[in-house]
Formats: structure tokens, C-alpha cells, sequence
């Protein structure tokens, strides 16, 4: 007859309390770099859009400008004319700033 050696465990308040604390802190660790990376990524993903809006934004401004220096005087010119106005000679500021004008 062969003897077999069996060890019987002897789970201690402690013990299982160690056991529990350590799940909790791996549990925590996983948690903090999951939501660290998905932060992270978020925030790239935010910049990488606000690059592009600017440079969108200054592309457009460039159209704009290409568009006003296009546009010929002739284009203006017989737009006013369609509108009867006329060119304003002979006028001085009423004030400095120059939001203000009379006629001579």
C-alpha cells in the first residue's frame, strides 16, 4: 500500500483578505491604464481636429482674399453705377477717427 501525502489548506481571515486586497489592486491598476490610454487618445484625437480646423480656417481666409483681388473694379464699378451711386469728391472728416464725413 502506497501513502499519499495530502496538505489541507487553512484559509485565515487574513489570508483570504490578502487574497483580496492583491484582485483589488490588479483590478485597479488594469482599470487606471484603460482609462489613462482611452483619455490620452481622446484628447490626441481632439488636437489632431483642432489642427485641422485651423488650418481649414486659414485656407479659407486665403480663398477669400484670392476672391476680393480677383474680382475686377469693372465688376464694382458697374455695380454702383446700377445703384446710382456716385463717387464721393471733396470730403473732409468731421472727426479724427474718421467715422464721420461732410460734404464740401
Amino acid at each position: 500500500m502506497v501513502k499519499h501525502n495530502t496538505t489541507t489548506f487553512k484559509y485565515t481571515g487574513i489570508g483570504v483578505l490578502n487574497v483580496f486586497l492583491l484582485a483589488a489592486i490588479i483590478f485597479l491598476m488594469i482599470y487606471f491604464v484603460v482609462v489613462s490610454n482611452i483619455t490620452i487618445s481622446s484628447k490626441h484625437k481632439t488636437n489632431l481636429l483642432n489642427e485641422e480646423l485651423f488650418s481649414l480656417i486659414e485656407i479659407n481666409s486665403l480663398l477669400t482674399a484670392r476672391q476680393l483681388s480677383i474680382e475686377s473694379s469693372s465688376t464694382v464699378l458697374n455695380f454702383a453705377q446700377s445703384r446710382g451711386m456716385v463717387e464721393a469728391q471733396y470730403v473732409t472728416h468731421v472727426f479724427e477717427s474718421g467715422e464721420v464725413a461732410a460734404l464740401r
